[in-house]
């Protein structure tokens, strides 16, 4: 007997209802596209878990709740990266109102679950970040990262196994979490604040302060403009450490944004949306990298910091002295 399924090219399929990856696919294909290497296995479960966004043994930063109602709904992201990101699978149709409004419900229980984990985390690692800050010793300038880097420690300091520390700041000026910056790489404290949270270098008096995502970027910035520069640790973090700076110094205050020049526009679309919410100059790089790769390749990073304005005006006396040729609709009697 004939399988009719043949005759028709495969299984039948409901008017306007289309054929879908499943529920694990898309959720990959959404962490891909925000910039998230997925685990190999991803569980639709309803509960919270936690896996390495860079594929490192001890990272754990990568995070997502997914519901296994129908439709699939829940959010992902990234803590170190500050990622948050809403999914819904797509099920091949329209959906109801009240599907609708269950993905919004889900949604908001994602939320909560991730917050309620990420306090939990973020207040054993203060305890542990204070102690490790208090405890370790200044960085020296011969230090291999800042020799490579061309910059001074600026109050960083070391492990015991000789990488550098630098801190991260919350808005009230506590201690949140720290950075440990290797020849390598660069982690953060596991479980520890980074979202909002800064560090100054130099101290702030009347002038600009400078905006930089990382270390060795802020330090650059602040040694050739002798001005303050504040590391927002992250591209994303830019717009609300701006908005923390305008709040606290006035709309009068006048900031700069270092934008890193990367492949993929990050930064340039962080210092644009930073500097639309809150005012401030965007500077960057021409070629491809941060202030300190312009430098080290032998740009004039103090020119780009303090771009010299051509004089535009023209003196009075001078521009009448010159008048336009008068064109003349009929000659010597009306004017065009």
């Amino acid at each position: 007997m004939t399988n009719i399924t043949d005759m028709f090219g495969g299984a039948f399929i409901p008017p306007g209802q289309q054929q879908v990856d499943p529920p694990e696919l898309q959720l990959a294909d959404a962490m891909r596209s925000a910039g998230i290497d997925p685990p190999h296995k991803l569980e639709i479960d309803g509960q919270l878990h936690r896996f390495s966004t860079k594929g490192r043994k001890r990272d754990d930063s990568g995070w997502y709740v997914i519901f296994p109602d129908e439709p699939v709904a829940g959010r992902f992201g990234c803590w170190r990266d500050q990622i948050d990101c809403v999914f819904k699978a797509d099920v091949g149709r329209e959906l109801t109102a009240s599907e609708n409004m269950a993905i919004i419900r889900r949604q908001t229980e994602a939320k909560e679950e991730r917050e309620r984990a990420r306090e939990k985390k973020a207040s054993l690692a203060a305890n542990t970040v204070d102690k490790i800050w208090s405890d370790a010793i200044g960085a020296s300038p011969d230090h291999p990262y800042l020799k490579r880097k061309g910059i001074e420690p600026h109050g960083a300091r070391l492990t015991g196994d000789g990488r550098l520390i630098v801190p991260l700041y919350n808005a009230d000026g506590e201690l949140a979490s720290l950075q440990y910056i290797s020849e390598d790489e660069k982690r953060y404290h596991p479980g520890g604040t980074t979202k909002s949270c800064s560090w100054t270098l130099g101290e702030v008096t009347p002038g600009p302060i400078f905006v930089a995502e990382g270390y060795a970027t802020a330090a650059t910035v602040h040694e050739i403009s002798g001005r303050p520069c504040v590391i927002s640790y992250s591209a994303n973090n830019l717009p609300t450490i701006v908005g923390q700076l305008r709040e606290a110094h006035g709309q009068t205050q006048e900031l700069v944004i270092v934008a890193d020049n990367d492949a993929s526009g990050v930064g340039r679309n962080k210092a644009d949306e930073a500097s639309a919410k809150h005012g401030g100059r965007i500077v960057m790089p021409p070629s491809e990298g941060d202030a300190n790769d312009y430098l080290a390749g032998g740009g004039d990073l103090h020119d780009l910091l303090f771009p010299q304005i051509t004089n535009w005006s023209v003196d009075g006396d001078e521009f009448m002295s010159q008048p336009s040729p008068i064109n003349w609709q009929i000659k010597h009697w009306i004017q065009k």
